[in-house]
């Protein structure tokens, strides 16, 4: 059949090939490939190229479709996907699919028609998986940035890198002044042609305000953070006290010198412990206050929790998983006053092994309220007057410590790994801005605390297992093979040896870390043994632990900030009235819903954290530190220095002494002439040259 079109074409081109009219005539029929095209077409090779891009060209213009295998058809608005759009800051994105698979890819281009986190529906453009926006069909209605107002106009530049659209403002809020922190309601959604509109529905405050950069925070990661009338009425009309009434059916363990150790700064006590030697080693008692009591299913005070999933922790503020109400007053196990609790009692073997458990719900008294710096002070002084101080409850931490011990020599047998990594700790002012960045110290105390929290934990887990009821577990999948195999290679480039094949077991990992104690690059190995872990989530499915060695693990400990917390307790509250329940999908749900909110509070707290370094550092530029190498890439090296745990990057450009070639396998960069290495690990000496808080990067050039 020859092309009717033939001759305008060839008044057009050298080589004329078929016309869009005449393709469309074959493809109407019947969907097909290029390579039927070519041949039901009879084209010559010096064709093919030109007829691709005409094909392209009329995917473009809705003409065609085209699907991931490459068959093109004629172009229909059905079969379209919907997902979610990822953005990338450097201006490309993606979008998620709701029906999961692999993700389609927007250009640059594309991107400019949606922000990060819009739903969209959209077309597969290609076998590349190269997709274009047909319709948003929800917008993120909120977004904070920074306010610019010139005589011209007034926009936002949005604070989440993600979105590089300027929103122009139509509506100003009265006080609004240039350079403040701003949340704006998003009025139309940008087009290529134009910018989104928005209007201001609040002021955070100045730009580098004390608090600002955490009210920023919230808003930017959708942090739920204030309480709605209801939930705060619900809470209002509980006790401020146990009444009697509540006391009814509950063991009465008020006489038992328990105790809660926590940081000096904290405000609610969600945990007490008491531990005494018995015939087979120890019996353990985990006190844990009792929220499930207070906070019912169905309430809206249940209803907010869940959506917060659990409380947010910022340098210098909390953003409550409950009202502070319940969270520092009714809930929080304070010294001297009866509160509720669900008790968990454990026999524990001379080996550190749990023999046995039992839960009940009891009336407890904590009989001193102690610090993780008093306790330590107690084991390592014995002539301390914390000592004579504490004197009625001494004995308790001394049998504490003493289970510590055993519990210790437990965990060694079954191959955790030790991450016991040097943590930061940001120090304020008395205007809230950072005073100094030190080591975070863990001694025996918080470690003889976080032992008998896994064992309480575990308990939980065993019990709620046998009992088939309906709760969450906390699951650490193993690491993946690939991942494993990159760890290997990096580590054998640094002399180490990681056992165990391509799934070695928590013990390798464990016998790794023992081998690496003691190095320079010790935190480094810790930090690229992370990595190699997955993450660890909330699900009904039990998959054990990897990074704790434990079969059955759950979160127990911590109602009043984890709401997987609070649907065990009650999950064995259903067990003990035999009031079973089936698992459900519900379960699921929410096991995907609080791994979210678990890592959106993460996100947010680094997020902070990176400001608040940032902020500390712009008046050091110029200044030199020694750093160790945190990470290499291709476009350079980011170190992380030594005094005051700050991290930033080296760029490539400013290694200006050779060519270097990034080596993935070996994670170092090498100089192409000299040789010159830069290693994962290795020491460095560094002099700040930038400080850029609105992307809250710190830029570095080495010292030679």
């Amino acid at each position: 059949m020859s092309d009717p079109h033939y001759h305008r074409e060839a008044e057009k081109y050298e080589s004329p090939i078929p016309s869009r009219e005449h393709i469309l005539s074959f493809i109407q029929e019947k969907p097909k490939s290029k390579r039927q095209l070519f041949e039901l077409l009879s084209l010559e090779d010096d064709q093919k190229k030109a007829f691709e891009r005409r094909l392209r060209a009329m995917v473009r213009d809705k003409q065609l479709s085209c699907n991931k295998s490459g068959v093109y058809r004629p172009f229909s608005n059905r079969g379209l996907l919907s997902g979610t759009v990822i953005a990338n800051p450097k201006g490309f994105g993606f979008v998620a699919l709701d029906k999961g698979g692999k993700d389609l890819r927007l250009s640059s281009q594309q991107m400019k028609l949606a922000f990060h986190g819009d739903k969209v529906k959209v077309r597969l453009l290609n076998r590349k998986l190269d997709a274009e926006i047909v319709e948003v069909t929800e917008t993120v209605s909120t977004l904070v940035g920074r306010l610019h107002i010139d005589h011209q106009r007034s926009y936002v530049i949005v604070d989440d890198k993600r979105i590089k659209h300027e929103i122009q403002i139509v509506k100003l809020l009265e006080g609004c002044k240039d350079n403040q922190v701003v949340v704006i309601e998003v009025l139309t959604s940008p087009t290529l042609e134009k910018n989104a509109t928005g209007k201001v529905t609040s002021i955070l405050g100045n730009y580098l305000d004390e608090g600002v950069e955490v009210d920023s925070a919230i808003h930017r990661h959708q942090i739920p953070s204030t309480f709605g009338e209801k939930a705060l009425q619900e809470s209002a009309n509980l006790p401020t006290k146990v009444m009697p009434k509540d006391k009814k059916n509950r063991v009465d363990i008020t006489n038992l010198e328990l105790v809660t150790i926590d940081g000096e700064d904290s405000r609610d006590f969600d945990d007490a412990v008491y531990a005494i030697p018995s015939e087979n080693g120890w019996k353990l008692i985990v006190a844990i206050a009792d929220v499930s009591h207070y906070v019912k299913e169905g309430t809206e005070l249940d209803s907010e929790s869940l959506e917060r999933g659990n409380s947010v922790y910022f340098p210098h503020r909390v953003v409550p998983m409950l009202p502070e109400a319940i969270s520092n007053g009714l809930c929080s196990l304070n010294p001297k006053v009866e509160r509720l609790c669900m008790a968990c009692e454990m026999e524990i073997d001379s080996l550190g092994s749990l023999l046995n458990y039992k839960f009940y719900p009891a009336v407890m008294l904590s009989h001193a309220r102690l610090t993780y710096t008093e306790v330590n002070e107690m084991l390592e002084n014995k002539e301390s007057p914390l000592r004579k101080k504490y004197s009625r409850i001494k004995e308790n931490v001394d049998y504490l410590y003493g289970l510590y011990q055993t519990l210790r020599i437990s965990r060694q047998k079954r191959g955790v790994m030790d991450f016991d990594r040097i943590e930061s700790q940001i120090l304020f002012d008395d205007k809230g801005k950072i005073e100094n960045i030190v080591a975070r110290k863990r001694n025996d105390a918080h470690k003889l605390i976080e032992e008998c929290m896994l064992m309480a934990n575990q308990a939980a887990a065993k019990y709620l297992q046998t009992e088939n009821e309906d709760f969450l577990y906390r699951v650490h999948p193993k690491p993946t093979p690939e991942k494993v195999e990159i760890t290997r290679q990096f580590l054998t480039a640094i002399d180490l040896r990681l056992d165990g094949g391509l799934e070695p077991d928590t013990s390798d990992f464990a016998k790794l870390l023992k081998k690496a104690v003691g190095r320079e690059d010790e935190n480094i190995i810790k930090t690229v043994v992370l990595r190699t872990m997955k993450q660890a989530t909330y699900t009904p499915k039990n998959e054990g632990h990897f990074g704790l060695a434990f079969e059955d693990y759950a979160h127990f400990t911590s109602p009043i900030r984890r709401y997987p917390d609070l649907l065990v307790h009650r999950a064995i509250k259903r067990s003990l009235s035999n009031k079973k329940r089936e698992q459900s999908q519900r379960m699921a749900e929410m096991g995907t819903h609080l791994s979210m909110t678990e890592r959106r509070a993460d996100d947010a707290s680094r997020d902070v954290e990176q400001w608040l370094k940032c902020e500390y550092m712009r008046d050091k530029v110029g200044d030199s530190f020694s750093g160790v190498i945190s990470g290499v890439a291709g476009f350079g090296l980011f170190v992380e220095l030594s005094d005051i745990f700050v991290e930033g990057l080296v760029s490539v450009r400013d290694l200006k002494e050779d060519y270097f070639n990034f080596d993935d396998v070996h994670h170092q960069l090498k100089g192409q002439r000299g040789g010159k290495i830069y290693r994962l690990g290795d020491t460095i000496k560094v002099k700040v040259a930038s400080v850029n808080l609105d992307d809250r990067k710190i830029e570095f050039i080495p010292v030679h």
